[in-house]
């Protein structure tokens, strides 16, 4: 995986930094740091006329830091450090559309880039999108859940989707059952969620999955989204995840692929 990460020295950016090398850590792949300094934000600037090269000064400070982190935590993953100068949005869909990065990692800040970025954005801290449905999961599948959250510093939004496109009329009792069980089992995840220190909300829609989903994470600002991988158990939320990663051009949010789910 190559990641490009938006660098301003803020606790966000280091913390999307150190989260982006440990993806490249466990995918393998490449990382960008990028950093741009604005220098239009300094005319007319009323605090002095050093207040511009003071900020230059802590730009290449944090850059310092940057590399400082990598140096502790990236042994022998490839790190290339790219200072620039100009519009933000601008620069970083520049060397986006050169790099051709599979993520770029910014903090919270730069959300409008999701407008523009040909690629997936994860901002940190965001929001991370659990589908469910009413097939069960794994225990592994809450830790990786934890693990994305609290390394970004991300919330939850558990979304339950009814598959009522299934049920006739007459099939109403199996609808209201299948509803409880997804019910249920979204608030036996938000409880160990929760227990972990993860900020968690919930949702229910009815729906065809991959529709529900994907309009669930626009209205929502999703940053990421964990996907069932193909299960031993199947359910139309694994459906929806082969729709959703067939269709790319729907796709303008990062997927994770949570682990397998048991059969029972």
């Amino acid at each position: 995986m190559n990641i490009l990460v938006v660098y301003d020295g803020t606790v966000h950016a280091k913390k999307a930094l150190l989260y982006g090398l440990k993806k490249v850590q466990e995918a393998g792949g490449e990382m960008t740091v990028l950093q741009i300094f604005d220098p239009r934000l300094f005319i007319d600037y009323d605090a002095g006329p050093r207040a511009e090269e003071l900020a230059r000064m802590e730009a290449s400070q944090s850059l310092a830091e940057a590399r400082q982190i990598v140096s502790e935590h990236a042994a022998g993953i490839a790190v290339r450090f790219i200072s620039d100068e100009g519009d933000v949005d601008q620069k970083v869909l520049e060397y986006a559309e050169a790099e051709r990065p599979g993520l770029v990692l910014a903090s919270s800040r730069y959300r409008n880039l999701a407008k523009t970025l040909n690629c997936p954005l994860t901002l940190v801290p965001g929001t991370i999108l659990v589908p469910m449905d009413n097939a069960g999961g794994s225990a592994a599948s809450a830790d990786r859940i934890v693990d994305e959250a609290t390394s970004t510093g991300c919330k939850v939004l558990l979304l339950g989707v009814v598959p009522v496109h299934l049920y006739s009329k007459e099939e109403k009792k199996d609808l209201n059952r299948v509803k409880k069980e997804i019910t249920a089992a979204m608030k036996k995840l938000k409880k160990t969620l929760m227990e972990k220190g993860i900020t968690v909300s919930e949702i229910v829609r009815s729906g065809y999955p991959d529709e529900e989903i994907l309009k669930t994470a626009g209205e929502h600002a999703v940053s990421l989204i964990l996907l069932p991988s193909d299960s031993l158990v199947p359910s139309e939320l694994t459906k929806a995840t082969a729709i959703i990663l067939e269709e790319p051009e729907r796709l303008k949010w990062p997927v994770f692929l949570l682990p397998l789910a048991e059969a029972v």
